[in-house]
């Protein structure tokens, strides 16, 4: 910057012009670049932020897609939906038990092979039409009831939206989820923030967890009503398939079964599920508590059995958590 000045000499009676020189001070110049340094980088600090909160967004709607892997519940025309891995298998999909961030505690619900079978040698039932087995003593061999054939299985993949190239479901910074399960029945599933590998604000734990009663329904709130006008003792079995690795199919069934009396003097005998309170279900010959005895969500088939063997009665019993159960009724002549 420069600035002209017009001088007069008296004396000489001459004039002259006169250009003085000034310039930018050290202050004035590191003002300049830390202004023009907070401009530039306001811009990328906004963008990175933007970009962070959109991986913590989808890392949320992730968890959302596992629980629903899990178990997913939903209305059509009215009616239930049900759907899952739990719904297929009867079981939770199985991880190593204590929180894990290796990517492959979450591979059962993206695909089926040895990795996660637990029985080495031994392989889950894939999804088809498989026959019913009944067990309803302890000595007592089990009944193949390939008449009522019900679709069970693995039938995955269970996540499919989501999971990358490497066949591996991460969260929005490509970090695996904690996964474990409890011995009650919970299936965890957790956002690890604060491993150090997730930039603040966002280094923090966020929870999720599909528990024990958002998937299974004790033996007491299901409603069986039987009303036996015959001469023969009934048992009413409730077939229930989970899905595990075994050496034979049978080992994939468990009956609950309880019995009513025959009619006597004309008078049927009438027995009602929901009312039971002591020990009258059973599995394999012995008793078992209704009230910690849990059926997985989903349909399972209801038989009605003579002492001969003969069934006397059949249907299939939707178990819903969370809500009241239907009704189901037998007559038997």
């Amino acid at each position: 910057m420069s600035t002209l000045i017009a001088t007069h000499s008296i004396g000489k009676n001459r004039c002259r012009a006169k250009v003085k020189q000034q310039g930018f001070t050290l202050l004035e110049l590191v003002l300049v670049m830390l202004i023009i340094g907070l401009i530039a980088s306001t811009p990328l600090a906004f963008i990175d932020n933007q970009d962070n909160q959109l991986r913590y967004d989808e890392t949320l709607a992730k968890m959302k897609l596992i629980e629903r892997a899990v178990y997913n519940q939903s209305t059509y025309q009215n009616q239930p939906l049900l759907s899952g891995f739990v719904v297929d298998n009867g079981v939770l999909p199985p991880t190593s038990g204590t929180p894990s961030q290796d990517p492959s505690e979450l591979f059962p619900l993206i695909g089926k092979n040895d990795v996660w079978n637990m029985d080495s040698g031994n392989d889950w039932s894939s999804w088809q039409a498989t026959a019913p087995y009944l067990k309803l003593s302890a000595s007592g061999s089990s009944l193949a009831s390939s008449s009522y054939a019900q679709l069970k299985g693995y039938r995955g993949a269970y996540l499919q939206e989501g999971v990358d190239s490497n066949n591996e479901f991460l969260d929005g910074w490509s970090v695996g989820f904690e996964v474990s399960s409890t011995a009650v029945g919970d299936y965890q599933f957790n956002f690890k923030g604060d491993d150090g590998l997730h930039p603040s604000p966002f280094n923090i734990s966020v929870s999720g967890a599909v528990s024990s009663l958002d998937w299974q329904v004790p033996l007491n709130q299901l409603d069986i009503q039987v009303t036996n006008y015959s001469e023969k003792t009934q048992k009413v079995a409730l077939a229930v398939f989970k899905n595990k690795a075994v050496s034979t199919p049978a080992e994939r069934w468990t009956t609950y079964y309880f019995s009513v009396a025959a009619a006597s003097g004309g008078v049927p005998s009438i027995e009602r599920s929901r009312l039971f309170t002591s020990s009258e279900w059973m599995e394999s010959g012995a008793s078992v508590t209704p009230s910690s005895t849990y059926i997985p969500a989903g349909q399972h088939a209801v038989f009605v059995i003579d002492d001969a063997n003969d069934i006397t009665g059949y249907d299939h019993l939707l178990v819903i958590p969370r809500s009241t159960q239907p009704s189901l009724q037998f007559e038997v002549d």
